[in-house]
């Protein structure tokens, strides 16, 4: 395996802790709503889903170093990096709850998450990564009722309406980030 593909699947991981961690901290900052810190919670779950996908990802390439080859494209987590970054350090302080929403549809608007489910379908049966789209738009529905429901803000709710329709069509791509070669 290529060392770019060690760093990508590292770097990946990564964001993708980060990530699980803004949403750990969103839960605390709402900690005496249950029903949004149940929310930010499976949120968080989703996210360490991704994590554990990711090491079995790499444990998967270990055992087939030799036969398996991929190319990657590592755009897509250099340019995540940075507001992944700084969307964690907004979330280690309090947060309004029109503000929570936004971060999560700034982090789930990422392309970086095609990269993840990519990493997924090149090792992987494509039923694993139909079912990764399919608990990914589960999320993104939810976020947009979670908003719909308790944020009077109808700009938010376009954005993620217009996100989850977004995700709609994109089943079934082959992966644009990951090939193997």
């Amino acid at each position: 395996m290529t060392s770019l593909v060690d760093l990508v699947i590292q770097e990946a991981s990564r964001l993708e802790a980060l990530a699980m961690s803004i949403y750990t901290r969103l839960a605390a900052t709402f900690r005496s709503d249950p029903e949004l810190n149940r929310f930010w919670m499976s949120m968080a779950r989703h996210e360490a889903g991704h994590v554990g996908a990711l090491a079995l990802i790499r444990a998967l390439l270990d055992e087939s170093a030799s036969d398996l080859h991929l190319e990657v494209d590592d755009r897509v987590a250099r340019e995540a990096s940075a507001l992944i970054e700084a969307l964690h350090a907004e979330a280690a302080h309090p947060v309004s709850v029109e503000r929570a929403f936004a971060i999560a549809l700034e982090l789930e608007s990422l392309e970086f998450e095609d990269l993840v489910l990519d990493l997924t379908h090149a090792l992987s049966d494509p039923d694993a990564r139909t079912q990764a789209e399919q608990m990914l738009l589960h999320d993104l529905s939810d976020l947009s009722l979670m908003i719909e429901k308790r944020c009077p803000n109808d700009e938010l709710l376009a954005r993620a309406d217009a996100l989850v329709e977004s995700r709609v069509g994109k089943g079934g791509r082959d992966g644009g980030y990951v090939r193997r070669i």
